[in-house]
């Protein structure tokens, strides 16, 4: 197959959008929901979505800072085996160690997180709005109140580049 052949089946749609046939659509069946388990405490929310995709599992990882830039840092790895998705999710798991989370607050944390970046003007890295496509939000607007200080306010330490 031709490079152009290959662009095709994930050319953007008009809207920047890619064609629902994408490994990272929520329509393919949810395998896990992952969150650290000390996230309240630490104020950092490592979550991981694994969708079972047609050429295996595609996993979707968010950093979300509750109480300073909301939506930090997103990652991608698609076409995962097994063995490959549990190598992932062991080294994802670091010292804190993963627990199950329920979808309404992984979107919640994550479609929250964006909407308070975007409130205080912090910018949501590029990646980490391609890959909400495989997390849809949740209806009404965001709930922020897991975000910011007691005064509601973000907590920034050092300098923001």
């Amino acid at each position: 197959m031709s490079r152009a052949g290959k662009h095709k089946n994930g050319k953007k749609r008009p809207d920047g959008y890619l064609a629902p046939t994408s490994a990272l659509s929520p329509e393919n069946p949810l395998e896990r929901c992952v969150i650290n388990s000390g996230w309240r405490e630490s104020h950092m929310a490592s979550i991981i979505i694994v969708r079972k995709a047609p050429n295996g599992f595609t996993a979707v990882g968010f950093l979300v800072d509750t109480m300073g830039l909301g939506l930090k840092d997103a990652f991608a790895h698609k076409g995962l085996n097994r063995i490959l998705l549990e190598q992932l999710l062991e080294h994802a798991a670091g010292g804190d160690g993963l627990v199950d989370c329920p979808l309404s607050l992984a979107q919640q944390l994550v479609h929250g997180g964006l909407a308070w970046a975007r409130k205080y003007g912090f910018r949501a890295p590029t990646e980490a709005i391609r890959c909400l496509k495989i997390i849809p939000a949740p209806s009404g607007e965001f709930d922020i109140s897991l975000f910011g200080t007691e005064g509601g306010s973000p907590l920034i330490v050092g300098d923001i580049l």
